[in-house]
């Protein structure tokens, strides 16, 4: 007797949930609807697959199709009431990074799971990255020896050229948010950080800005590990780099063509690794370790208080640019004119 199928629900219909719903209509287990506010979105859903049953509320959507699983892929503002509502109705919960637009939207998120005994996994979809994977194993094994600090950096003005609207980047600090991936595998690199240090400019002659258009996090790990996290909506084409330093072997990501370089100490030249980059691939895995979860207890791979760690880090640096920028020190002088 074939067993029901997994019932998922995917609310929010952007570019990510359109994603989602392409990707969970391939699978044979899975029965699917669809739900955003817009109407307009029915269309590219149907675009998708013509039989998913699409609702404009999120009420509604619950009620009538009274799903297991729900993937919460809305604007950040509404993840909280996305996700509190989906655990209410006795649904699993995927939602898309960061967890919530704030530390105190994102516990409730994480205090609702946890109340009705439901599974929560936050969207930090490069963790399933093999190159990335890779790069965790070789930080946990010792393999490249004390851990003294790295170097992460993300330049994509194509993230401006792809928004829908100039406002979704008109609040100051988006960038970090936007980027908290950064955030979430340095975490799984080099353990809790202890201190936080942020800074922010807005130079470039670009069409289109975003304030700030370049941030600057230092983050000191409880290690002692120091690590800097390069954002900005200047560069284009796209760049994404990450290097890892030891004292014995340090490394190399560059996770645009996903190529790993290990540098070893004792040794000339390099290893060089690399790996297929599909970003389909990594969206499966995902589906996949919530179905796990949620059917044999099986730990996710990024659980809501992974979710948290990162916006807090997000949020101790938004705090300090935003102080600079309130004090007219977001853009630095021109002229640095020196002593004597």
């Amino acid at each position: 007797m074939a067993s029901s199928p997994l019932r998922f629900l995917v609310v929010g219909c952007g570019s990510i949930g359109r994603r989602h719903l392409r990707l969970l209509l391939e699978r044979s287990d899975v029965a699917l609807a669809a739900c955003d506010s817009d109407p307009a979105a029915q269309d590219s859903v149907a675009a998708i697959g013509s039989g998913i049953p699409f609702y404009a509320s999120l009420r509604a959507a619950l009620a009538a199709w009274e799903p297991g699983f729900v993937v919460v892929a809305n604007p950040n503002r509404h993840h909280a009431a996305a996700a509190c509502a989906a655990f209410r109705a006795g649904a699993h919960v995927l939602c898309e990074k960061p967890i919530a637009d704030t530390l105190a939207a994102g516990r409730r998120i994480v205090e609702e799971a946890r109340r009705r005994k439901r599974v929560l996994l936050v969207g930090y979809t490069e963790r399933y990255r093999e190159s990335l994977q890779r790069v965790i194993r070789l930080a946990a094994s010792g393999e490249l020896g004390v851990l003294t600090g790295g170097r992460a950096m993300i330049g994509t003005y194509n993230t401006l050229l792809c928004a829908r609207s100039a406002a979704s980047r008109a609040d100051y600090g988006t960038l970090l948010v936007d980027y908290t991936h950064e955030f979430d595998f340095l975490r799984a690199i080099f353990g809790e950080v202890a201190e936080v240090r942020g800074f922010a400019n807005d130079l470039g002659r670009k069409e289109r800005r975003a304030s700030p258009a370049t941030a600057v996090t230092v983050l000191r790990f409880a290690s002692g590990a120091l690590v800097s996290v390069h954002m900005d909506y200047i560069q284009h084409p796209q760049r994404r780099l990450l290097e890892v330093y030891g004292d014995r072997k340090s490394l190399e990501l560059d996770l645009q063509t996903d190529t790993l370089r290990i540098f070893d100490a004792d040794k000339a030249g390099y290893e060089t690794q690399v790996y297929e980059n599909q970003r389909d691939a990594r969206f499966r895995l995902e589906h996949q370790d919530l179905i796990d979860a949620a059917l044999h207890g099986t730990p996710v791979r990024v659980d809501g208080e992974a979710g948290l760690r990162a916006l807090a880090i997000a949020e101790a640096a938004i705090r300090q640019l935003r102080r600079a920028h309130a004090a007219g020190r977001g853009v630095p002088s021109p002229r640095v004119r020196g002593r004597g």
